[in-house]
Formats: C-alpha cells, sequence, structure tokens
C-alpha cells in the first residue's frame, strides 16, 4: 500500500473512538476496597531499671513502676517479679489509650544474706505490639554494721567504813566495762577532808563486759576528831570516748580508840569476807571466855536467806571435855543454832577457848552484795546468870 496522507485523518479518529470505548468500560466496574486500618496498644514501663540498697536488718522503701498504654484501645496486663525476693502490687491491670497503671516494687532484705542479687519484671499483654517488656531490678545487701558504744560502771566497796586516827582505810573498786569495745579508763580520786588518798592512775585495758578490781586507801590523820565524816569519789573515764565516765563514792568515819575485849566473847572467823557467786566459804564461831566459867552456852547466826542456794549448811561443833550434852543443832537456811550445858559432878561449870561451831556455806550464784552473819548468844556463868556482852564481832559476806 501506499502511503496515502488522506487516511491519517480516518485513522486517527477511529483510535480516539476505541479508546473511548475503553474508559467507558472502565467507569461501569466496581471500585476495589480502600486500605483496611486496625488499632492495637502498646506497653511503655517507666523507669528501665530499679535499684535497692539496704542493711541485712532493714528492708528498702519501695519504688514505683509506671505502666502506660502508648497505642490504642486497651491494655490488658500481667506482670511477674521473677524473684523470691521480689514483690508487686497489683500484678495485673488495665489501661485505655494514654492510661498509666501504678506498680509497687519491694525488695526483702531480711530473708536474705548479704550479697547482690538480680531479678527481671516482666510485663505482658496478649493484645500488645510490644509484648513481653523487661525491667532490671538490682538488689544490694550490706552487712549490718556494729554499733561501737563506749561505756563504764563504777562501784566501790564497802560503801561506808570505820577507822581510828592514823588508820589506812582500803576499798574496793570495781570498774565494768559495759561497752562493746575493748577499753582502757582513767581514774581520778578525790575526798571532802583532803585527806591521803592512794590509787592507781588507770585500769589495764578491760574487755566488753568484763570487770577490773582496783584498790582504793584512805589514810586518816593523826590528829581527827572521833565522828569526822570523810566522803571520797573516784571517777573512771573511757580513754577512747572522754565523754564517758562513771564515779562511785564512799564514806570514812572516824571512831575513838576501841576498848578492850570483854573478858569472854563470842565472835565470827574470818569477820569479812569476798567470794563470787556459786562458791562455798566456811566460818568458824569462836568462843573466848578466859575469866569467866560457863555452864551452858546457846549460839544462833542468822543470815540472809537467799545467800545460800541449798535448804542445808554443814555443821561442825566443838567436841572439848568442857562442854557437854549438846542439844540437837538446828540447821536451815538462814539460821544455825546449837546449845550446849554441863551438868553433874563432873560437868563442873569451866572456862571454854575454842572453835564452838563450824558452818560451811553453799552461795547462790544469783547471790549478790553484802550479807551480814548475826550472832545472837546466851552464855551462862555457874550461877546461871547470862554474862553480858559477849558477842564480840558479827561477820559480813561480800558477793561479787
Amino acid at each position: 500500500m501506499k502511503n496515502n496522507p488522506k487516511w491519517y485523518p480516518l485513522l486517527l479518529i477511529g483510535l480516539i473512538l476505541l479508546l473511548a470505548s475503553s474508559l467507558l468500560a472502565c467507569d461501569h466496574s466496581t471500585p476495589p476496597p480502600p486500605p483496611s486500618s486496625s488499632s492495637h496498644p502498646t506497653i511503655a514501663a517507666s523507669p528501665s531499671s530499679f535499684n535497692f540498697t539496704a542493711e541485712e536488718d532493714a528492708n528498702p522503701p519501695s519504688q514505683t513502676l509506671e505502666i502506660q498504654n502508648s497505642g490504642d484501645d486497651t491494655l490488658d496486663w500481667s506482670a511477674t517479679g521473677g524473684a523470691a525476693w521480689l514483690s508487686l502490687s497489683p500484678t495485673s491491670g488495665s489501661c485505655s489509650a494514654g492510661e498509666t497503671n501504678d506498680i509497687a516494687v519491694s525488695a526483702d532484705a531480711l530473708s536474705t544474706i548479704a550479697g547482690d542479687y538480680t531479678a527481671t519484671i516482666t510485663i505482658s499483654a496478649p493484645e500488645a505490639t510490644n509484648t513481653p517488656q523487661t525491667v532490671a531490678v538490682n538488689l544490694t545487701i550490706t552487712p549490718i554494721t556494729p554499733t561501737v558504744t563506749y561505756s563504764v560502771s563504777v562501784a566501790i566497796s564497802p560503801g561506808s567504813q570505820t577507822g581510828l586516827p592514823g588508820n589506812t582505810l582500803d576499798y574496793t573498786v570495781t570498774v565494768t566495762n559495759t561497752g562493746t569495745e575493748a577499753d582502757t579508763y582513767d581514774l581520778s580520786i578525790s575526798d571532802d577532808q583532803g585527806w591521803t588518798l592512794t590509787c592507781p592512775s588507770a585500769t589495764s585495758e578491760i574487755d566488753s563486759g568484763e570487770s577490773d578490781n582496783i584498790t582504793v586507801s584512805l589514810t586518816i590523820p593523826e590528829d581527827i576528831a572521833p565522828e569526822t565524816k570523810d566522803e571520797i569519789a573516784i571517777i573512771a573515764t573511757s580513754q577512747n570516748d572522754p565523754t564517758t565516765s562513771d564515779s562511785a563514792t564512799g564514806t570514812a568515819v572516824v571512831i575513838e580508840e576501841e576498848p578492850p575485849p570483854t573478858p569472854t566473847f563470842v565472835s565470827i572467823i574470818p569477820s569479812s569476807k569476798t567470794i563470787s557467786p556459786g562458791d562455798t566459804f566456811t566460818i568458824e564461831v569462836f568462843i573466848d571466855s578466859a575469866t569467866n566459867n560457863v555452864k551452858a552456852c546457846e549460839v544462833t547466826v542468822t543470815f540472809d536467806a537467799d545467800l545460800t542456794a541449798t535448804d542445808a549448811t554443814g555443821l561442825a561443833l566443838l567436841s572439848a571435855p568442857v562442854l557437854a550434852y549438846p542439844t540437837t543443832p538446828s540447821i536451815a537456811v538462814g539460821e544455825v543454832t546449837w546449845a550446849v550445858v554441863r551438868t553433874g559432878d563432873n560437868n563442873d561449870p569451866a572456862a571454854v577457848f575454842g572453835n564452838f561451831m563450824t558452818i560451811d556455806f553453799d552461795v547462790d550464784p544469783a547471790a549478790t552484795g553484802p550479807h551480814d552473819l548475826i550472832i545472837d548468844a546466851t552464855l551462862l556463868d555457874e550461877n546461871n546468870d547470862p554474862i553480858p556482852g559477849v558477842v564480840d564481832n558479827n561477820g559480813l559476806v561480800i558477793v561479787q
């Protein structure tokens, strides 16, 4: 075919009609559906980690974990701690878009020993776009730091004494470390009258709960009038903590020259004894009638009932030809009594010299302080008359 320009317009019109027909066919078809849209919740947790620190004897304060729905719809969440020492409250909840739930996070330091611990809080929500989420938890428990204290207690024994001019009286001062650490204490002494006092300048080192006994001596001047009273004071001060101290006081009273002992007397030997709780000790009741013949004697020794730990005491009685026909001894806690008489031609009244009876004591482990041993004695002369003033001295037991 030869090219004929006359056909070009007709060909162009045909192409236009064909294109229009195609477009009209598309307009009658169903349009495609628009893209589908969906909404989901999203977990947001703050903070991202926790750090707890505590000593073994105390729990740290609880902290707060915030759970937020940073997405759409409703966030139904649950949380687990992952360690026995870690607790959460509450462990589940629900929040709408933008809302926040709080969880109290607590660490238990009382049930664990010192050390470092880790755990993970896991937050889950089935519908969330980012489930699960985790939060790290660190717990550091430090050992209990002992509290260091310095403390002291001072006691003096005896609390009061008497003496003649020129006498030196000794006092036992007990310094007890009532603090938690070993300590040494400086000592200072003073008195009202300005008499001569001697005392160490310091104790040795004393362990916690232990004691040290020191001797303080007071010398009474020769020219002091009877009945003059002097009060002494001793102070113990901690060398580690000079603000810590304690003191004790004792007294001394001047007496006149003692009269000579009566011709007949009853006494306890020794007159004073210092023992420890739970120990045993022995006393003797001594009778000396140098110028009086004794026909009968009865001696009772009484003492504090709580001094002894048993219901009976040991008793040894004087066996001598000058005494005969004893009664049955009476032995009980708090009192021991024995009586002896002389009768008949071969048992005439006679002078007595020697140990009348021996008493053994078992000291109660709970006993403390001074305890008096008191003599009540009746001695009859050859005319059956009581001999006056026969008790020369009683006894004193110091339990410490």
